[in-house]
């Protein structure tokens, strides 16, 4: 992956990237029509989205844990057959 500063970039670049920036995504194509590469527009979550998704993630290993203590699986037998 490849990192570089918004500001970084020449005018042109930004007004190619404009449309991902709005949440579009740019593929480019060879004359062709073959598919050379894409841009795909990052979205960060909100604050209340980040929130409700580490909750959500709490429920869901609160559940994990308890179904495996209910058939008697430690997390260490799951890591054995995810390595088999």
């Amino acid at each position: 992956m490849v990192r570089i500063r918004l500001s970084e970039l020449d005018d042109a670049v930004k007004a190619f990237l404009a449309s991902a920036c709005q949440g579009e995504t740019i593929v480019v194509e060879d004359d062709d029509g073959r598919l050379q590469c894409g841009v795909t527009p990052y979205a960060q979550a909100s604050p209340a989205e980040r929130q409700a998704a580490l909750a959500a993630l709490g429920r869901l290993q609160q559940k994990t844990a308890k179904a495996m203590m209910e058939c008697g699986v430690t997390e260490a037998d799951v890591d054995r057959e995810l390595q088999d």
